[in-house]
């Protein structure tokens, strides 16, 4: 009997320190100037920072909020559940410090984190501008492979969570190499991934690629500006962002050429005076 005892108060104990941990992990959120306010979400393990460049000329007349995720930029990172727990959390975040709906700008897996914000509940924002983002990441990156396939416990997840920090980092080095033209910005853009904690990075990705809301666009009722880098001839890209975005009714799409991902670093001025214009 006091066996049993024990067993239940080690459980009880286990169980309340995860209730915990859960709990403590949280968006950051910088605020930057005064007037309507901006949303800014970043990428995979970038920072609010990412969006520097674009805040500055903006912070004047607006208010923009630069959002980091948990498990990076030195933030506490959630048990599990990854994406849905960051759903949830910018969900609250939105439905609780504003007055006047904000507009929601999402680079990549912040656009992602927009759409889904925005199908969810069509009245949390004004607008969004979606930079370089999909609405199914797998369907693009592992074309014919089944959802229900992916998953953390995968070979090639198995030996990310095993290499030692070199390691890491020579993969983080090769990869940041082809999301930016921009020279300067590779070192960083590495950098960033290196300091997310492990164990986010391999099941974040895992949640986000098991994530397709194509139909769900159709939910999405406020004006949409989707911005696309085009890696590969401009026919290939717009045949994937059409399909991509085949339900979205309220959008309008521009491309942009000679430009890796980080539109921001790449085309700074241009991604700018989209973003001015769509304002």
């Amino acid at each position: 009997m006091k066996t049993i005892t024990k067993i239940t108060l080690s459980c009880l104990i286990l169980l309340t320190s995860l209730q915990l941990f859960a709990q403590d992990a949280n968006i950051k959120v910088e605020v930057k100037g005064k007037g309507s306010p901006i949303v800014f979400l970043p990428g995979f393990t970038c920072p609010g920072e990412v969006w520097t460049d674009m805040v500055t000329p903006l912070e004047g007349h607006y208010e923009c909020h630069l959002v980091s995720y948990p498990g990076f930029n030195g933030i506490i990172a959630p048990d599990t559940l990854w994406y849905e727990t960051v759903t949830n959390l910018l969900n609250d975040y939105l439905s609780s410090n504003f007055a006047e709906k904000p507009v929601l700008i999402g680079h990549s897996v912040g656009g992602l984190f927009a759409m889904q914000l925005a199908v969810n509940n069509s009245e949390i924002c004004s607008k969004i501008i979606l930079v370089d983002a999909l609405s199914a990441m797998a369907t693009v990156m592992m074309p014919g492979v089944p959802l229900e396939s992916i998953s953390s416990d995968s070979p090639y997840s198995k030996n990310i969570m095993a290499m030692n920090d070199e390691q890491f980092a020579g993969m983080a080095t090769q990869m940041a190499s082809f999301m930016t033209k921009n020279e300067d910005k590779k070192a960083t853009i590495a950098q960033w991934m290196q300091e997310a904690d492990r164990k986010t990075y391999v099941n974040g990705y895992t949640d986000i690629l098991k994530v397709d809301i194509r139909k769900d666009l159709s939910n999405i009722t406020v004006p949409t500006l989707v911005l696309a880098a085009v890696p590969m001839s401009l026919e290939q890209t717009q045949k994937i962002m059409e399909d991509q975005y085949a339900a979205l009714v309220n959008k309008k799409v521009e491309y942009i050429e000679n430009s890796g991902h980080f539109i921001m670093f790449d085309q700074t001025q241009w991604l700018l005076t989209q973003i001015q214009s769509f304002l």
